[in-house]
């Protein structure tokens, strides 16, 4: 037979109330010793109770054992740059690399100046000793040298046929006094500069030099004084000598 919820309440109310009545007539009555009854079947669990206060935080407890790897996540966003590290060592020097090719043509140079190849020069020996008048021009009659051929051995004088910077130089043999001019002009000349050396029947030797500003058709040579003991024999040699410079470049 299933009993309800309900009845088993309405019976457990009804043995309640009778017990006052129970206990009246057991403490008024006397009898023999009673003898205890069979233990009745347990009850029917009763309802849940409402849920407690909650309790203290117990204290942590030991570490539990690692888990499995997980699988490996997908790769993440670069990360900012760091700063720079130091200069490391200078490493070797690495094998040679094969030549360049070619650079282009430069630009084309300027045009040369042509009479910087013009070659002026002459050298000439007095070979005579024929007395020699004042104001005269002074023999060199022998031409060693005679380059482009300005220079004329019989009137001894030289004819600029290229303007330019020229130097005039001479070595003279004497005995006796000597004074020589070194003149220069066309039809006009003028003197340029002169040379004395002075002694008494002693052998010398004289010398002297000029660098000249020449146009073209200017005559120079080396003109007597009255102090004119120059000599021309073997042993004791006079030259006359010029040579151009530097050529003019704006003729």
């Amino acid at each position: 037979m299933k009993t309800t919820r309900g009845d088993a309440s309405a019976l457990l109310a009804l043995l309640l109330s009778t017990l006052p009545h129970v206990s009246r007539a057991q403490s008024s009555c006397t009898g023999p010793p009673r003898i205890p009854g069979t233990p009745g079947t347990p009850g029917i669990p009763g309802s849940d109770g409402q849920p407690g206060t909650p309790g203290a935080k117990g204290e942590q407890g030991p570490p539990g054992l690692a888990g499995d790897h997980g699988e490996l996540g997908e790769k993440g966003d670069p990360g900012i740059p760091g700063y720079p590290g130091k200069v490391g060592p200078k490493g070797p020097s690495g094998p040679q690399g094969a030549p360049g090719s070619p650079g282009a043509p430069g630009p084309k140079g300027e045009s040369g100046d042509y009479k910087a190849t013009q070659k002026v020069a002459f050298s000439a020996l007095r070979t005579i000793n024929t007395p020699i008048r004042r104001d005269q021009a002074i023999r060199f009659d022998n031409a060693i040298t005679n380059m482009n051929r300005n220079y004329e051995p019989r009137s001894s004088k030289f004819t600029c046929q290229v303007p330019g910077l020229y130097y005039f130089t001479y070595h003279a043999s004497s005995r006796g006094n000597l004074c020589v001019n070194l003149v220069r002009g066309r039809e006009q000349v003028q003197k340029v500069v002169t040379f004395c050396d002075y002694v008494h029947s002693t052998f010398q030797v004289t010398t002297g030099g000029v660098v000249l500003k020449l146009e073209k058709g200017e005559m120079v040579y080396l003109q007597a004084t009255d102090k004119n003991s120059l000599l021309g024999i073997e042993g004791a040699n006079s030259i006359f000598s010029g040579f151009l410079l530097f050529p003019d470049v704006d003729v």
